[in-house]
């Protein structure tokens, strides 16, 4: 994997970044678990602007739906005029096709310094050095503190480290003593009682075996989180169609194959839409039974976040827009009735 060094060299300035702000927001919140919580809020406050203007743009190519349907009308055997068509009418009234998808995207940008940072929250949360944290590691395997599977995790991992000195008063007055960490830079990975460190097992085996007392709470943000994702794609769906198809409508589809080919919305943006949805919950939980608990926590609230922007660009921006629509239509059918 040649590009994986590049990649990461060039990701490295937004590691920096994201692990500044969570460490300066720890210093002063002193839970690690509301940090992840306050730092979710805060990339989606960020994000409401493109989530804004991705609805908009959405909403303004519903809305032409009709006009769309003329074209097609007009050019039923030329696919390639359609389209030119098309593209001309969405430049004319400011519809981006590739909108809809630019706030998944960013999410999907953000995951990546994310992953790394709940991995290593003691280089980028404590502010340990890569060197020193090597340093420790050497220690602590030197003196059979972790078994071979921890030093083999330390290579990409920090959490191993923050376990054992958490755990043995005496290795961790070593690692002070010789000026490999400070005190102030332990992280303190408890949240209610459940260890943000450890990673959820879906093996029946673990969950209900002798651990079953660790193993099982660490279910619980992955059972809420999927819960969450659902809503909110049940809830967007909803809420994001300028048009809703009532059964009349829908037997009248049937009786006119004209009516058939027509949409309250392109299908287009509506499916690249949909597929990256379905690849950010593929994503989700492969992540939350495969990386720290801290994950599962970044999800539910990131969901909850999102069912929250859902509701308030509905009653903003998609129901007047409905109502408006509706009037167009109103006049315009009293227009032609009158013809």
């Amino acid at each position: 994997m040649p590009n994986l060094p590049v990649m990461m060299g060039i990701m490295d300035p937004l590691y920096n970044l994201f692990g500044w702000v969570l460490r300066n927001m720890y210093a002063w919140l002193e839970n690690y678990g509301l940090v992840i919580i306050v730092f979710t809020i805060l990339l989606n406050v960020i994000l409401i602007p493109f989530g804004v203007k991705s609805q908009k743009s959405l909403l303004k190519q519903q809305g032409l739906q009709d006009e769309i349907n003329e074209i097609k009308r007009l050019y039923p055997d030329d696919p390639q005029m359609q389209q030119q068509l098309q593209a001309e009418l969405f430049k004319q009234n400011g519809v981006s096709l590739a909108g809809g998808c630019l706030p998944s995207f960013l999410r999907l940008i953000f995951i990546l310094p994310v992953f790394r940072i709940f991995q290593q929250p003691l280089h980028y949360i404590g502010g340990v050095s890569l060197e020193n944290i090597a340093k420790i590691g050497e220690y602590l395997t030197n003196n059979n503190l972790v078994g071979e599977t921890a030093a083999k995790m330390m290579q990409r991992s920090d959490i191993p480290i923050l376990s054992v000195l958490q755990n043995n008063a005496g290795a961790l007055g070593d690692v002070v003593d010789k000026g490999y960490l400070k005190l102030n830079q332990l992280i303190d990975l408890d949240f209610f009682g459940i260890n943000l460190g450890m990673t959820p097992s879906w093996k029946p085996a673990e969950v209900f075996g002798d651990d079953w007392r660790v193993y099982l709470p660490l279910l619980i943000l992955p059972l809420l989180t999927i819960i969450a994702m659902v809503v909110q794609m049940a809830l967007t769906r909803k809420t994001s169609q300028v048009k809703v198809v009532d059964k009349a409508e829908i037997e009248r589809a049937k009786q006119n194959p004209a009516r058939a080919a027509q949409s309250p919305q392109d299908k287009s943006n509506t499916g690249m839409m949909k597929g990256m949805n379905f690849f950010m919950i593929a994503i989700m939980i492969w992540t939350m039974f495969t990386l720290p608990s801290a994950m599962g926590v970044y999800w539910f609230v990131n969901s909850v976040m999102g069912i929250a922007q859902s509701l308030f660009i509905y009653y903003f921006y998609t129901k007047p827009f409905r109502l408006a629509l509706g009037q167009n239509n109103q006049s315009y059918n009293k227009r032609r009735s009158v013809r």
